[in-house]
This record gives structure tokens, sequence and C-alpha cells, in this order.
């Protein structure tokens, strides 16, 4: 839209039209007879004009690019819109979270779930555990991930028949 409201100006005669995109591969064409004449000045000067193109595209990249505390806000803000179209509830029956072999287990799941802004609550027995949680199914996806693969629940296991096995 832009492009052609630019076009319509230089068509008009109210704007410049823009210079020619000189490259290395199209320089005989664009410039045919000055580079017969001293093709390593033309040369040096359609590489002057690469680098400056360049620079140009970097600058403009780097002011648009956000900064760490936008790109927060826009993850938080996705994730809270998330949850304005679908909740969803999850439950996951899970083994001992009493134990002290289950204090990074338990850390992993507060952390990630404030992370993702999930709710619930977790019900502790002697021998097994449940996590009610609820938000969007993105979120929760990533939550799934977490219970599921991250966290090796056969591995807290092992640690505790090993301590038996010791006594």
């Amino acid at each position: 839209e832009r492009e052609t409201q630019r076009q319509e100006m230089v068509a008009r005669g109210l704007m410049a039209p823009p210079e020619p995109k000189v490259k290395i591969s199209n320089m005989m064409r664009v410039l045919a007879a000055d580079a017969t004449a001293d093709p390593t000045k033309i040369e040096q000067e359609v590489r002057r004009q690469m680098k400056l193109r360049l620079k140009n595209h970097e600058e403009r990249n780097a002011a648009r690019k956000k900064t760490d505390e936008e790109k927060r806000e826009k993850k938080i803000s996705k994730l809270d819109k998330e949850v304005e179209v679908e909740t969803t509830v999850h439950l996951y029956k899970v083994g001992d979270l009493k134990s002290r072999h289950t204090k990074q287990a338990r850390y992993k799941i507060d952390v990630n779930a404030k992370q993702l802004r999930l709710h619930g609550t977790g019900i502790v027995t002697d021998e097994e555990s449940l996590i009610v949680v609820e938000g969007g199914p993105k979120a929760l996806a990533k939550f799934h991930k977490l219970v599921t693969r991250r966290i090796k629940w056969s591995a807290q296991d092992e640690d505790e028949d090993e301590d038996e096995d010791e006594d």
C-alpha cells in the first residue's frame, strides 16, 4: 500500500524517483557508459552503495526491535488472551510429592505454573498426589509436557528404593 502511494507520487512528479539499486551483477547494464570508462571506480561506488543499503536496513530493523520488557508483556498478554477465549482444566495423578526427593519436582511445577499463568491446587497424600490446574490450551500443553516428560518421576522412585536398601 505504501509502495503504491509512493509510485503515484513519483508518477505525478511530486517526489523524485528512487535511484536504481545497483548491484555487482547488474552494474554493467545500469551504468553502461560510465562502467566501460572506469570499471574499477564504478565497482567501488556500487560496493559502497550496497554497504549503505545494508547498513540502513540493519538500522531500521534495530529501531523496530522490541525491548526485553516489550517481549515479556507481549508473551503475558498472549497467555491472558488465550484464557479469555477458552479455559481448560487438567487433572494429573502423580507419585509422592511429600518426600524430600520431590522438592525439585514441586519447585518445577510451581514455577512453571506461575510462568504459564495457570491456576490450581495440589492434593498430597502419603502414597500419591493429585494436581489440578486450569488455564489456556497452549499453556496447559506446555505444563502437560513438564509433568509427563520433563519431570522424571521414576528416577525419584529409584532414589527412594536405594535409600531403603542402605538402611
